[in-house]
């Protein structure tokens, strides 16, 4: 097999507010600027009214797909703890709010382990796609002897806006079903934190020392900022935006956020 051989996929999904916020400017700018033959798949709770996008997008109903999220959901609706509340300040906290981040990792896991694809990209819909970018260029972020590619940071879990996974790999099962067996089991309240990248690092801890398994990071992090916004300085940044947090307002990242030098265009006009 070749690497140019290799099919991909994208993946994400959203709420119905975030449809609204964000969530539309992710798929419009994926449908402009990503090759054709890559699709995107979209996990819904609330399918979007007026929406065509012919067949550059896939639809799945979520609530159907993943019997276990709407399970783990209804047992823990109204458990403050499960909800980030409670630990271990008392105050709200996105660290400990396994119901919200359980539609991440349920839809990882069910994508990935249904995938049509050799390669399937979990992209996270608060992303905007800037410029167009080639399959030859994002397939080359992840070698064929690969389970995984991430963002890594510096002292802290990676950041997860951004990970591609082979389905050809023969660790796919197995990491899997770990993930969403801490929902299932509720093993994941054994864990400091209990959002969906605090988790992957924590699969992959586990599964480092298995024989052939094999996971990079595709960013370099500035070594003296823990935690920074390593999207945009990794060569994603020449594509796309990670608008995180208040940057989904703002529409665009920040001038402060980067610490390598960008020439695209896009970057020439943020502030």
């Amino acid at each position: 097999m070749t690497l140019a051989s290799r099919s991909i996929s994208v993946v994400t999904t959203f709420s119905p507010s975030g449809w609204v916020s964000y969530g539309k400017r992710m798929v419009d700018s994926f449908v402009k600027y990503w090759p054709e033959e890559i699709k995107l798949i979209v996990y819904y709770e609330d399918m979007p009214v007026n929406v065509d996008y012919g067949d550059r997008v896939q639809w799945v109903d979520f609530k159907k797909a993943s019997p276990d999220l709407v399970k783990y959901k209804e047992n823990y609706k109204n458990n403050k703890k499960a909800n980030g509340n409670g630990l271990p300040t008392g105050k709200y906290s996105y660290l400990w709010d396994s119901v919200k981040f359980a539609h991440k990792s349920f839809c990882v896991s069910h994508s990935t382990l249904n995938a049509s694809t050799d390669i399937l990209i979990w992209l996270d819909a608060d992303v905007v796609t800037h410029s167009t970018v080639s399959k030859e260029v994002i397939e080359g972020l992840l070698p064929q002897d690969h389970f995984c590619t991430y963002l890594g940071r510096q002292k802290i879990y990676p950041e997860c806006g951004f990970v591609m996974y082979n389905c050809q790999s023969k660790f796919l099962k197995s990491f899997m079903t770990m993930w969403t067996d801490l929902y299932n089991k509720g093993t994941i309240f054994d864990l400091a934190e209990w959002h969906d990248s605090f988790l992957f690092q924590h699969l992959l801890n586990d599964f480092k020392d298995a024989g052939g398994f094999r996971s990079a990071s595709i960013s370099e992090p500035d070594p003296g900022t823990p935690g920074v916004h390593v999207f945009i300085n990794s060569p994603l940044g020449q594509y796309m935006d990670h608008l995180k947090g208040d940057r989904k307002a703002t529409g665009k990242s920040k001038k402060s956020d980067l610490y390598v030098i960008r020439k695209e265009d896009y970057w020439k006009k943020v502030k």
